[in-house]
């Protein structure tokens, strides 16, 4: 090839993509560069290569194409001249990844670091790079004190134009203060970056993705949350960034969200099979992993599929991986430095139990067993099962079932008085789904009680029957063994067989059927509803006289729900309040969940909603994990609803509307979504818009589910904004679009139309797409003519004279003294505002008159910067 044919090749690699096709392609450039006699050539061709290495995940590969390069640099100074600086900045890197790399020996690493510090010396250049390098070497080795050492006299000398970009010098030092265990200061020196005062090419991807685990282990849980949601987009995909990939999969394997890490992976599964790669990021992404999929065996999804492996199988290689390459490391560096960093790393167990990121994504039912597994500390032996069921049972807690059915799988052979009492659990648990086999258990278990002499048991169990047997329609029946149950225990009490708890534990099953008899009528007559109340009021008084807390509970809370039909609205807030306060008092939170919830909605109803809030979170850190999860979702809505309502809240809203989100997962699709884009436009509202659209590109294409068209209008609107912002038009564009054209036949959505069209030919325009958003101005224009608003009218009209000016300036002589395109409309634009201005001089007529009289003075003398109204 001769030197025209190369530099023609040359050329066309610069659009070929990063990787081994490229860099095959220059190496065969090289060789025949170095052929012919033009050394300046050579040298663009090897400066071209080193780049398509480091670019292509081959920086292995680096030293020698250097190596050429300095020989040349150094024998032909004045062919190669022009180079040098780039030769010099080039060589910086090649050093850093020299270091990085375990398959070079130390001494060949402090060689080049010599040649690296003696070559910037020679040219003048600041020690500020090679001092950064030698810190990273030590920090590698394992010796903090002279990574400090170095590190400081780096930060300390002068920076020129072979240091790092600002936003590149601040990773590094944030990094070295993790390595040396100083979150806070890594954060203090990273806090440009996520702040966004520094940035590049970069940058802050790489940062944002280290700084997930110390935002968290600091506290600062929110910022953490905005760091993945801002930092995943940026480094989605793009190989050369894997590594931090690999921090944003291990967050979410360490904040409860191990679906949607496992949903990261997936969308990278082919990285888990490429191994010819730089060995530091490969080690970084694939340790991110094992955390991850170590934490998902241990949820019990050992047998879920990455790839086509299922995940044991894949943990396994990895970890295998893993080991060999943290060997190399350790055998290149003398030491078990790197290996111990790196068993620490993989080693880590949760910070958070749950941190919302967005969307939920759900993972598969693990195999799990037949019979819940004993809470940690429990003494597991038969005598301590039995006797932690029996203390769930007294305090009715929802996980009593549970701990009967551990006692039920006890291989050891049980008494007879907790084989009645396992029974008796099997039979309560059927109340609400079968009532008629409910109340033959209940009357077997009953006998059995009573075989064993445990009057407290057999009156209890008859109870429940009463209750079985009226909820399976025989009302009549039901009353009568109420009745009877009773009475007995009425004698059995007088007789002292009975404690007081014992006793109104039984008698309660009258008001629960008068309950239940409102509960299966639409429109309770008023006469039952003081009927019941007055019932339950009895019942209260003789709780209060016994001073049996959790009794004195259920009636405020049952005579709450009695109180408000009835009208009675500070009636029923008073027994709700004390109903809370007395389970609270019984030793029962999660039966505070339902009145404590009550009170949330009485006071959003009666537009308080901070009292609201209030109430939702009590009810919320009552009901725990001990109330149905729909329950809890519902809760949460509930305080989204309230914060809402009050505003400078979003913040506070983003959390609340993400939590509730995660709890709607699986329960309701539509409140899911719309959880999710309430936290959405609260990032919007707050101007966090790389947040907002993270959020918002993850659901818009389920946009239609919760929503109506004037919503799902608003919506796109609102996404297209935050595109905007971030400087994606296009994408804006298209949203602005898709929303205007769902309201553009609505009559009652003109005014959103006509904003929604401005708004696209302001993207359009930003996005290059001159024609269509002079379409869109006019069109635009015409709505808000259509509405009567002038303002936005003649703002949108002086935009399209703008365009016009640009899209149509005559080029040749013969249209020199035409007026240029634009100006006949401008001038129109403000003959019409003249003609307003002397028969209704308005305030807004005469500001928009004054404007357009300064843009069309503009525009005909080209004193203008950017076209486009200017205002």
């Amino acid at each position: 090839m001769n030197v025209a044919e190369i530099r023609d090749a040359l050329r066309q690699t610069y659009a070929l993509p990063s990787g081994r096709q490229k860099a095959e392609r220059l190496e065969l450039l090289a060789t025949a560069a170095k052929a012919v006699e033009d050394r300046s050539l050579e040298a663009e061709v090897l400066l071209t290569l080193i780049q398509a290495y480091e670019d292509g995940a081959e920086r292995d590969r680096m030293p020698v194409a250097f190596g050429r390069l300095l020989q040349i640099h150094d024998d032909f100074p004045a062919e190669v001249g022009t180079f040098s600086h780039n030769i010099h900045w080039e060589l910086k890197w090649m050093s850093y990844y020299l270091v990085l790399n375990p398959a070079v020996p130390l001494a060949t690493i402090h060689r080049w670091l010599d040649e690296l510090q003696n070559r910037y010396r020679q040219r003048g250049y600041s020690p500020r790079p090679v001092l950064s390098l030698r810190s990273l070497l030590a920090q590698h080795l394992g010796d903090d004190e002279t990574a400090a050492a170095a590190m400081e006299s780096s930060i300390s000398a002068p920076r020129d134009q072979m240091a790092d970009c600002e936003a590149c010098e601040g990773n590094d030092w944030g990094t070295w203060r993790v390595m040396a265990g100083d979150d806070a200061g890594a954060l203090d020196h990273w806090a440009p970056l996520i702040d966004g005062e520094w940035s590049c090419a970069e940058e802050p991807h790489r940062v944002l993705a280290k700084a997930l685990l110390p935002l968290l282990r600091t506290g600062r849980t929110e910022d953490a949350r905005s760091a993945f949601l801002r930092g995943y987009s940026l480094v989605r995909h793009d190989v050369s960034l894997r590594e931090s990939v690999g921090y944003h999969i291990e967050f979410c394997a360490l904040t409860g969200n191990e679906a949607r890490g496992l949903e990261i992976l997936n969308e990278h599964a082919s990285w888990l099979m490429n191994q010819h790669e730089d060995v530091s990021q490969r080690v970084g992404f694939v340790s991110g992993v094992v955390v991850l999929l170590r934490r998902l065996a241990m949820l019990g999804h050992g047998g879920i599929r990455i790839g086509e492996l299922t995940l044991e199988t894949t943990l396994a290689r990895l970890e295998q991986e893993i080991s060999e390459l943290c060997a190399r490391y350790d055998a290149r560096n003398g030491s078990s430095v790197f290996s111990e960093r790196v068993a620490k790393r993989l080693a880590q167990e949760p910070l958070a139990d749950g941190l919302p990121l967005g969307v939920p994504a759900t993972l598969p039912q693990p195999a799990g067993r037949a019979v819940p597994v004993p809470p940690k500390g429990t003494d597991s032996s038969l005598d301590g099962l039995v006797a932690e069921a029996r203390r769930l049972s007294e305090t009715r807690h929802p996980h009593a079932d549970r701990a009967w059915e551990r006692v039920a799988a006890s291989e050891l052979p049980l008494p007879e008085i907790v084989v009645a009492e396992v029974e008796y659990a099997k039979a309560l648990s059927l109340l609400d789904s079968d009532p008629g086999a409910a109340y033959d258990a209940l009357l077997a278990v009953a006998e059995s009680f009573d075989r064993l002499a445990d009057t407290a048991k057999v009156l209890e169990a008859r109870a429940a029957a009463a209750l079985a047997r009226f909820q399976t329609g025989d009302q009549t029946g039901g009353e009568a063994l109420a009745e009877s149950v009773t009475a007995q225990a009425e004698s059995a009490y007088a007789a002292g067989k009975l404690t007081s708890r014992e006793y109104l534990s039984v008698r309660r099953v009258v008001p629960l059927m008068a309950m239940a008899a409102l509960g299966q009528q639409e429109n309770p007559a008023e006469v039952e509803l003081k009927a019941t109340h007055a019932l339950l009021e009895a019942e209260l008084a003789v709780a209060v006289e016994l001073a049996v807390t959790e009794r004195m509970a259920m009636y405020h809370d049952l005579l709450a729900r009695i109180s408000f039909p009835l009208g009675d609205a500070d009636g029923a807030r008073a027994h709700l309040q004390a109903a809370v306060a007395d389970y609270l008092e019984a030793g029962q939170p999660w039966r505070a969940a339902n009145p404590a919830s009550l009170l949330a909605e009485y006071a959003l109803g009666s537009d308080d909603p901070k009292a609201a809030e209030e109430f939702a979170s009590k009810a919320i850190t009552y009901g725990a994990d001990l109330v149905p999860p729909d329950q809890t979702a519902q809760l949460s809505s509930l305080l989204v609803e309230a914060i809402s309502r009050q505003p400078g809240r979003e913040h506070d809203l983003v959390s609340a509307a993400l939590t509730a989100a995660a709890r709607w997962n699986g329960l309701s699709e539509p409140d899911t979504l719309h959880n999710t884009f309430t936290a959405a436009r609260a990032y919007h509202r707050l101007e966090r818009h790389a947040e907002a659209v993270a959020l918002f590109e993850d659901v818009i294409p389920r946009v239609e589910i919760p929503y109506d068209a004037p919503v799902i209008a608003m919506t796109r609107g609102q996404y297209a904004a935050s595109l905007g912002e971030l400087g994606r038009y296009h994408e804006a564009a298209e949203q602005f679009l898709k929303g205007a054209e769902l309201v553009q036949n609505d009559s009652d959505q003109q005014a959103m139309h006509a904003e929604l069209a401005w708004s696209a030919a302001e993207a359009l325009q930003y996005s290059g797409q001159t024609a269509e958003a002079l379409a869109a101005y006019q069109r635009a224009a015409t709505l808000w003519t259509e509405l009567g608003q002038l303002t936005p009218r003649v703002r949108c009209l002086r935009s399209a004279a703008w365009l016009l000016r640009y899209m149509g300036e005559p080029d040749s002589e013969e249209h020199q003294d035409a007026e240029r395109p634009g100006v006949a409309e401008m001038r129109a634009v403000l003959a019409e505002l003249v003609g307003l201005a002397e028969h209704s001089p308005s305030e807004e007529v005469l500001a928009e008159l004054a404007e357009t009289q300064k843009q069309l003075e503009q525009m005909i003398t080209d004193s203008f910067d950017e076209y486009g109204d200017v205002d």
